[in-house]
């Protein structure tokens, strides 16, 4: 089993929440997250390094979009 943990900070409570809300639903039954003051943590857990990958990669660009969506 291979883990990766990813933490991004936002510069408020109020955009990681909002940020953490968007891709929660996504998100559930494919790593663990949860949301601490105006961090986000993540981590994800795959078998080889392929999927890991594509999980990260998938997360990413919905972190993005809900970034780009929110003033």
């Amino acid at each position: 089993m291979i883990e990766c943990d990813i933490s991004l900070e936002y510069e408020s409570e109020r955009k990681a929440a909002s940020i953490f809300a968007s891709i929660e639903v996504d998100n559930e039954g494919f790593l663990d997250s949860r949301l601490t003051g105006k961090r986000i943590e993540l981590k994800i857990k795959g078998e080889n390094p392929m999927s890991i990958y594509h999980t990260v990669n998938d997360l990413l660009s919905c972190v993005r979009a809900a970034e780009s969506s929110i003033l």
